[in-house]
């Protein structure tokens, strides 16, 4: 008889571990979706302010003057010291650009943000089609990640 109500006590003593293993996951699951949707708020916040920084930078008169420059008369009329500085410039957002694709890739970017991205990044190389495709540039796409650059040139064509 002690062993029949030992055995009970057993069972019982599984079932409710059972219970309560399967209310931790839950919590545990529940825990997780709310850390994702923080680090995608979070991976979208700083992607936003860097994007906004190279806005702000390119405002600057200089800047202007060169990019008109280099859309009225071709990438060929810059001095060197021009050229560099439009390299640069287009480096830093098209760095910011694969960086959202990648955050979106391992899905710490949401997907409604990623829109907003993937947007501008065609937009963008559309605008920049002189400069992705003058040929001592022709290294600038390999400056990106070849994935990142396949990408672009598959989906904004």
């Amino acid at each position: 008889m002690k062993n029949k109500q030992l055995r009970k006590w057993a069972l019982s003593a599984e079932l409710i571990s059972a219970i309560a293993v399967i209310i931790t996951l839950v919590f545990l699951v529940l825990g997780m979706k709310e850390n994702t949707n923080a680090l995608q708020a979070q991976t979208f916040q700083e992607l936003m302010r860097q994007t906004n920084e190279w806005r702000a930078s390119i405002t600057e008169p200089s800047v202007v003057t060169l990019r008109d420059k280099w859309r009225e008369q071709g990438f060929q009329s810059l001095t060197r010291i021009e050229q560099q500085q439009l390299r640069t410039t287009n480096h830093v957002l098209w760095g910011i650009y694969e960086s959202a694709y990648f955050a979106n890739e391992r899905g710490v970017l949401g997907s409604e943000e990623w829109i907003r991205f993937e947007s501008a990044i065609c937009r963008q190389r559309e605008q920049d089609v002189d400069y992705w495709e003058y040929e001592p540039l022709a290294s600038f796409s390999d400056s990106l990640t070849p994935r990142f650059a396949e990408y672009i040139e598959s989906s904004c064509s």
